[in-house]
């Protein structure tokens, strides 16, 4: 059972997820807000926008309106204690491993006591970006992809100076020459990085080690001669 400290997520609903896992069978009992006491509108506001640009951008569904309060079972455990993440994002390393996910939704209340060190302007914004990078190549594609925007102004560009000119129309010449070279040079430069970009997405890969797929149960084989077969050079 994972629950934060500061007594917002109430103990009182643990029982619930253990009656809900009881009654599902369900490897992961999520605790979902139904409201959320206390928060600042902005936040709110940075939540909402968050969980919607996590789940449109990273490989990873999310549930709206959840955190770290859940109920996991031992092999739910065990596979994400095998994942070699150093900047461990929880709720998507959950929906990573995946295995059956059952909701139980509450009321957040306010903080008992005590201050946090979560910012309350910035602290949803860096969490979501932590999502997003850890669970997606989304920046790095962008910058191509802005590289090929870039370039295709460049070419637009281009092409019009060259009507004009073929237009005998007076326009300071010496500005098409350095316009064209600057966002020339600079559309250069992002699909440089963009092509970067994609083999350190590679690298970023590899040195996570994710599994690729997680077997959720065997029919027809031995467990334990399983195990023995996986480990083996």
């Amino acid at each position: 059972m994972v629950i934060d400290a500061d007594m917002q997520d109430p103990p009182e609903v643990i029982p619930e997820l253990i009656r809900k896992w009881r009654e599902t069978g369900a490897d992961v009992v999520y605790a979902q807000r139904r409201t959320r006491v206390g928060e600042t509108l902005p936040k709110r506001i940075i939540a909402y926008w968050g969980y919607w640009a996590i789940n449109k951008i990273a490989d990873v569904h999310i549930p709206r309106n959840t955190g770290d309060f859940r109920l996991l079972t031992r092999r739910v455990v065990n596979h994400l204690l095998s994942l070699k993440e150093s900047h461990g994002f929880l709720r998507g390393l959950v929906a990573l491993v995946g295995f059956k996910q059952e909701c139980v939704q509450y009321d957040r209340q306010e903080r008992l006591g005590g201050k946090g060190h979560y910012n309350r302007w910035t602290g949803s914004f860096l969490i979501g970006i932590n999502g997003i990078v850890g669970f997606s190549r989304f920046f790095l594609t962008a910058i191509s992809i802005l590289g090929f925007i870039t370039s295709g102004i460049t070419f637009i560009i281009g092409f019009v100076y060259l009507i004009l000119r073929l237009l005998q129309i007076d326009i300071p010449w010496g500005n098409p020459t350095l316009v064209i070279l600057i966002t020339s040079l600079a559309g250069i430069q992002l699909l440089s990085i963009g092509i970067l970009g994609a083999y350190i997405g590679r690298i970023y890969d590899e040195v996570r080690q994710r599994p690729m797929y997680i077997l959720e149960s065997l029919h027809g084989f031995d467990e334990e001669e399983y195990e023995k077969q996986k480990i083996k050079p």
